[in-house]
């Protein structure tokens, strides 16, 4: 390799530069043959769901929308779970197909019609895991809740 590597013609080796050059391609060869682990966060945002449920026309639904609703989007724990919004323009209306996305349809069923709204389901790995509905039930339940199962 002594001679391998000149510069503009003057005789002057690169030696330097070139062991540089294939240090760097060696630290690299290293740096993309680890394994990427998946992060606990990004595990847990697909074993992790909330459904909330609740309706325009329901004054504590719009309470909790507009109050401890916008405090948990802008939380940590909601960006380390997946989130689904079922919202009905009456309350009437709330179990109605529409309304619902197709993939958690299934979890309506489980639904009892003395329920009330706001109402939310934690699901994980595809079970509910806890079950609450009314204002109240968000801070004292559903939240701490949320945080147990993202331990």
């Amino acid at each position: 390799m002594k001679n391998a590597v000149t510069f503009d013609g003057d005789g002057r080796r690169m030696r330097v530069v070139v062991s540089g050059l294939l240090a760097l391609a060696a630290a690299t060869a290293i740096i993309a043959a680890v394994p990427v682990a998946p992060t606990p966060t990004a595990a847990r945002a697909a074993d992790i769901t909330l459904i909330y449920v609740g309706a325009d026309d329901c004054a504590p639904c719009r309470v909790w929308q507009s109050g401890d609703g916008v405090t948990f989007r802008q939380s940590s724990e909601f960006t380390r779970i997946a989130y689904v919004e079922v919202k009905s323009p009456r309350l009437h209306d709330l179990l109605k197909d529409e309304h619902w996305p197709e993939k958690v349809r299934a979890y309506r069923d489980s639904l009892k019609r003395s329920d009330g709204v706001p109402l939310w389901l934690l699901v994980s790995n595809g079970k509910v895991i806890a079950q609450r509905f009314g204002p109240a039930a968000w801070r004292a339940s559903m939240l701490p809740s949320i945080k147990s199962a993202l331990r």
